[in-house]
């Protein structure tokens, strides 16, 4: 069973939502920051820039996320390694 647990109140948040579509798999994911929700129509911006607009009535499922972990640079981690391994 699916459950909607995102609002309109929670644009800002890094949500993940089931979409219906068309084609062979009936169902699809998305997750982003919600940038709006009007008109009946949820607008996401996925991690690489994109922008998804989806219909209120194609959404099957939803819930707010964590923010993305931050990663950590080569470097960074080489001197994590290097405090935690000193030799």
């Amino acid at each position: 069973m699916y459950v909607v647990r995102i609002t309109p109140a929670d644009a800002g948040a890094r949500v993940s939502i089931r979409q219906r579509v068309a084609g062979p798999l009936p169902l699809t994911d998305v997750v982003g920051e919600l940038l709006s929700w009007t008109d009946h129509c949820l607008t996401i911006r996925t991690r690489d820039g994109s922008i998804v607009r989806v219909a209120e009535t194609d959404l099957v499922a939803g819930r707010r996320v964590p923010p993305q972990p931050v990663r950590r640079s080569s470097s960074e981690q080489a001197a994590g390694q290097t405090e935690a391994n000193p030799q």
